[in-house]
């Protein structure tokens, strides 16, 4: 099946917005602020005169969402669902303020000197959805996954039975390596992976990658697999011994290094490779992997061990 109704529209190299074309135009995550303005010239090209309707985010993290106030700016009548927890979040000024930091992060790793500035009254959730909800887009039904473990606040969203875009939960498969990304839970992030295998989809979405191809088996997206054993089963083995294996690692990690400084060292080195800061700066990886350690020393290292 051609991919021709899902197409990155992304303005930079993270690829968090993907738009789903139809009836009714639906995008996929928003984006970073610095680059929103090359994202809206990008839906555009793809839309002409039609609107963009929707924004599903996967979870409230900047590199993810911060693009809303320019989209409806853009868009006026547009409408961003969300989980909850992510509308919690995001009336929160404390979080707010760590976007901005974690946006200009990221526009300064692009050569620029910070983000542009937007209203955080714009930057919230419209339309809160849950578990087992279908959405109705016109020729488009997306059912609503709840997959926390990257964050709370973590949605998964399946489209026509077609294609699975899956949250940050089940990890990343960068140029280089997997990074794990369970940042509240490693045991909700196995479950995760369960939950979205069993919802049946053809095709799946990783979040920053795209959707992943027989093509892409054997390079480092999906090494070890051949294009002729390529499944979405294989898919998920593969997404699930990522989380085991980084899991063991990251236990070690931490049996080894007393100090957390040594620890977010190592992390950074392992996990951080061919990254780009525009993409996503150290600082905001630290982040993340500071969570990851806790999780990990919590669910998975006795004190016996340590």
């Amino acid at each position: 099946m051609k991919n021709d109704y899902i197409v990155c529209v992304c303005g930079d190299a993270s690829r968090a917005a993907y738009l789903i074309k139809g009836e009714k135009n639906v995008l996929f995550d928003a984006g970073m602020a610095y680059s929103a303005d090359k994202m809206i010239e990008n839906i555009k090209r793809e839309l002409g005169d039609r609107p963009l309707d929707a924004v599903l985010l996967s979870h409230s993290h900047y590199d993810h969402i911060s693009g809303v106030p320019f989209l409806r700016k853009e868009w006026p009548d547009l409408v961003v669902y969300g989980s909850a927890y992510a509308k919690k979040i995001l009336e929160k000024p404390s979080a707010k303020k760590t976007m901005r930091e974690l946006s200009d992060a990221a526009a300064q790793g692009a050569g620029l000197l910070k983000a542009p500035d937007y209203k955080d009254e714009a930057l919230v959730v419209d339309r809160v959805v849950k578990e087992g909800d279908i959405l109705n887009f016109g020729d488009h039904k997306i059912t609503v996954y709840e997959t926390p473990g990257h964050t709370k606040c973590s949605l998964s969203y399946m489209v026509d039975q077609d294609v699975i875009f899956a949250s940050e939960t089940v990890g990343v498969t960068t140029s280089e390596v997997y990074m794990p990304c369970y940042l509240v839970g490693y045991r909700m992030s196995l479950d995760a992976v369960e939950k979205l295998r069993h919802a049946g989809a053809k095709r799946i979405f990783i979040t920053h990658v795209g959707i992943l191809t027989p093509e892409d088996a054997g390079t480092a997206l999906l090494p070890g697999l051949k294009k002729e054993e390529f499944s979405t089963d294989r898919v998920w083995d593969y997404l699930e011994a990522g989380l085991k294996r980084t899991k063991d690692e990251i236990v070690e990690i931490i049996k080894k290094y007393p100090a957390e400084e040594e620890r977010l060292q190592v992390m950074l080195e392992t996990y951080h490779k061919g990254v780009k800061q525009e993409e996503q700066p150290d600082f905001a990886f630290l982040l993340n992997a500071a969570a990851t350690l806790k999780v990990v020393e919590r669910e998975c290292v006795g004190p016996e061990q340590l």
